[in-house]
């Protein structure tokens, strides 16, 4: 009896230390879980290296910190100008001051009010006692707010229906998640205490805290939630499927072996798990499944047809041991080519499934064997397993439609996906939640008053100190001002230009001719220090001034936009200050949601440029396999058509393409090819021993399509169950793949078969032949 090396490889002392290095790599890899933990920070999805992060981080040095909360706050039966709604701002502007890591905190109430009181100047705020608040001095606010250019649009809307309290926050950055969770718990718990004592009124929050707090939780949410739901589903798919439990807690223990293994191997490389690498466990439970599937699922079949248990797990690895090897190398070609992504959470997605993927690699060919040994498998038929025991009558059909098939349906397809083509690359960053996430929804609410996180901050820097006193200077802050507004993407500016205009006014008997800005540099310096000295700890204006005054930021607060929207805007500011500012001026702008506009375009690019790069490495590695450049060419069909087809499905539902969508073609060719791979290796052999095309066609369907089918289909729930995430890019990542799958599957039973019959008509000369003298393990 001749074997094969897989076989001499498993049933050889040889095993037996290849399974003891195996589980030390492992078990060493696992032990790197400890370093494991959840990103919190949207400045993960940048590199440090990133130059619009620079520009932004640089920004923050110059002025203070943009950390924030912003607060909205409605009265369900009149304007906020009445004592209970002035009450409640009053009493939660105190307390928020209470809350670990707040550094300031803005609002109508303790907004500075100025005004001329004959020679003097009285700058205070509106409220510092709440018993102030009276029915009269509610009106007397509203008139004085009304005229404030800095509160209308920022802290309040025009109409008076709504307030806002903006909390702005310094992290010290030791631990980002802690300090993010204390600062939002803190904020929620004060609110829910509001919400109680003031039931007759509503609030809704956004800001870059909140948002940093919602990364975590939907990365949080996926992990506790849908991981042990994919384990469940494992258990009982494999158990139903293979009709052996004995046979499901083998794949298990691969599955949780492989998972914490690549988990710790990440944790050890000092990589964190964040919203989008939160979906690498459920996407590597799904694939790694597949490979398990395809050789338990023919130890079954030899075990029905009269093989011993040892005879038949021996007789599964010797027939699938080449497409398993292929089929793993080529799953991790396709994520490791996520590398390419801009963004580094992708790549963390890529690299992590990938490791999971080789250790699954190497525990199917150690410890699965090892286990199936051990375990008495169940020898009762499985009709999951027989689904394709009889294909003479769809090889019939198929034989009868080959022509309608090759020159009607494939053209079809290669039309559908030209679409694909069409999808516009866009993303938006309230949109990386679904609607079920509470931060998307108050989001959206507080949008639709104020602007919450959309905006620009423009630093417009002088040569000098204090250059910012100089009229020539304040006269153009003052243009860019007026042609910031009169844009349509812009709901407000922010900046110190009317409070310098208001200090004149003042200065000058309280004259409404005088609201402008000073008549010489002297005089615009003197207003401004005598402002400064007036505001309370807490309330300077770093964040809109240089501590040197040699550079001003003015701020556009935009509408939530698109990051198409937010760099087209980008583009006609720039255009507009390159033409127009003084030659003495330099300028640099940055804002977070400008920066996630610029990695989403960047990154999809990137992503797609990986995806070919992908498709390149794994044809030639199947040229290799093969032996053939004619059939690794013509794999190109059923791997690519499927993917095509999904992005021109994705056109006719959605006619986008976020960055994380971009990530589906490399991830889905490196899972689809797969199939691909256990199809033609057993066509091939068919052909080898001596069948023809039709013959060899239905052989293959008997011996392979049934694990090919019902992997299939474990794969498409797995990445559905991923379309359940809270988080919104995984979930349409999720439903894209399993798109992509499904019609790869219909390829692999339609399409395929028919190009193999047709074009591949006789044996490459490869390395399969050499194995065909050792047939002692064979079914004939």
């Amino acid at each position: 009896m001749k074997e094969s090396r897989v076989i001499r490889l498993l049933d050889s002392t040889v095993s037996r230390w290849l399974l003891f290095i195996t589980l030390a790599i492992t078990l060493v890899s696992i032990i790197g879980l400890k370093n494991m933990g959840l990103s919190s920070n949207y400045k993960i999805f940048f590199d440090d290296t990133d130059r619009d992060l620079q520009t932004l981080e640089q920004m923050e040095t110059t002025y203070s910190t943009t950390d924030n909360i912003f607060i909205m706050v409605r009265s369900k039966n009149s304007d906020v100008y009445n004592v209970k709604t002035l009450n409640l701002v009053f009493a939660l502007t105190e307390q928020l001051w209470t809350v670990d890591h707040v550094s300031r905190v803005d609002s109508l109430a303790n907004f500075m009010f100025s005004q001329a009181d004959g020679d003097d100047i009285l700058i205070e705020e509106f409220i510092y006692d709440a018993s102030q608040i009276t029915t009269e001095y509610a009106q007397s606010i509203k008139l004085a707010a009304s005229q404030e250019k800095d509160l209308v649009g920022n802290l309040v809307t025009a109409n008076g229906m709504f307030t806002a309290i903006n909390v702005t926050a310094t992290l010290p950055g030791l631990d980002h998640k802690t300090e993010t969770l204390a600062l939002t718990s803190g904020v929620e718990a004060l609110l829910a205490n509001m919400q109680r004592d003031y039931p007759e009124h509503e609030f809704a929050t956004t800001g870059l805290v909140t948002m940093n707090s919602a990364f975590f939780k939907a990365a949080k949410s996926d992990f506790t939630v849908l991981i042990p739901i994919m384990i469940v589903f494992v258990l009982v798919a494999a158990g139903v499927i293979l009709g052996s439990i004995g046979a499901s807690l083998c794949i298990l223990v691969v599955l949780l072996s492989s998972l914490l293994a690549a988990l710790g191997l990440a944790g050890w490389l000092n990589i964190n798990l964040s919203a989008p690498s939160i979906s690498a466990p459920i996407i590597m439970f799904t694939v790694i499944v597949a490979s398990s599937i395809h050789i338990i699922s023919y130890v079954k079949r030899q075990l029905l047809e009269g093989s011993s248990q040892y005879n038949a797990i021996l007789l599964s690895y010797q027939h699938n041991a080449k497409p398993i090897i292929v089929s793993h190398l080529t799953t991790i070609v396709g994520f490791l080519a996520m590398n390419s992504s801009d963004s580094p959470p992708f790549r963390d997605l890529g690299n992590i499934v990938a490791f999971g993927v080789i250790f699954s690699l190497l525990l199917s060919f150690t410890l699965l064997p090892a286990m199936l040994f051990k375990v008495k498998l169940s020898t009762s038929k499985s009709n999951m397993l027989n689904l394709f025991s009889n294909m003479d009558r769809f090889t019939h059909v198929l034989l009868k439609m080959k022509k309608p098939i090759l020159y009607i349906l494939v053209p079809f397809c290669f039309l559908i996906s030209f679409l694909g083509f069409l999808n516009e690359r866009n993303d938006d960053l309230i949109k990386y939640f679904n609607e079920s996430v509470e931060f998307r929804k108050q989001s959206e609410t507080v949008d639709k008053q104020f602007s919450g996180l959309y905006n620009i901050g423009y630093s417009l820097e002088t040569t000098s100190k204090d250059g910012i006193f100089s009229i020539k200077y304040l006269k153009f802050i003052e243009q860019f001002d007026s042609w910031l507004i009169d844009q349509p993407e812009v709901i407000v500016t922010t900046s110190p230009l009317h409070r310098m205009k208001q200090l004149n006014r003042l200065m000058n008997g309280d004259d409404a001719s005088y609201y402008r800005l000073a008549d010489n540099a002297t005089m615009a310096t003197q207003h401004f220090l005598l402002y400064e000295m007036s505001l309370p700890f807490g309330r300077d204006i770093n964040d809109m001034v240089s501590f040197d005054k040699s550079a001003m930021k003015l701020t556009a607060r935009l509408h939530n936009s698109s990051s198409v929207a937010m760099i087209d805007f980008e583009i006609k500011v720039k255009k507009w200050l390159d033409k127009n500012k003084p030659d003495y001026i330099t300028y640099s702008y940055s804002s977070p949601s400008l920066i996630f506009s610029h990695i989403g375009q960047s990154n999809i690019i990137s992503l797609l440029k990986g995806a070919f790069i992908a498709f390149i490495v794994i044809s030639i590695a199947l040229s290799i396999v093969f032996r053939s450049v004619y059939i690794g060419l013509l794999t190109l069909i059923p791997n690519l058509l499927p993917v095509g087809m999904a992005f021109g499905f994705w056109y006719c539902i959605e006619g986008q393409i976020s960055m994380g969508l971009a990530g589906v073609s490399a991830m889905a060719i490196g899972i689809i090819v797969d199939d691909t791979v256990h199809f033609l290796y057993q066509y091939i052999n068919g052909l080898k021993r001596g069948l023809s095309p039709q013959q060899s066609i239905q052989f293959t369907f008997e011996r392979t399509m049934g694990a090919i089918v019902i992997s299939s289909i474990l794969l498409m729930i797995g990445f559905l169950l991923l379309a359940t995430s809270s988080f919104e890019k995984n979930a349409q990542m999720g439903l894209l793949t399993s798109v992509t799958i499904m019609l790869a599957l219909l390829f692999d039973l339609i399409v395929l078969p028919v190009l193999a019959m047709k074009f591949i008509r006789t044996t490459p000369i490869s390395s399969l032949q050499k194995n065909s003298r050792s047939t002692s393990y064979e079914i004939s």
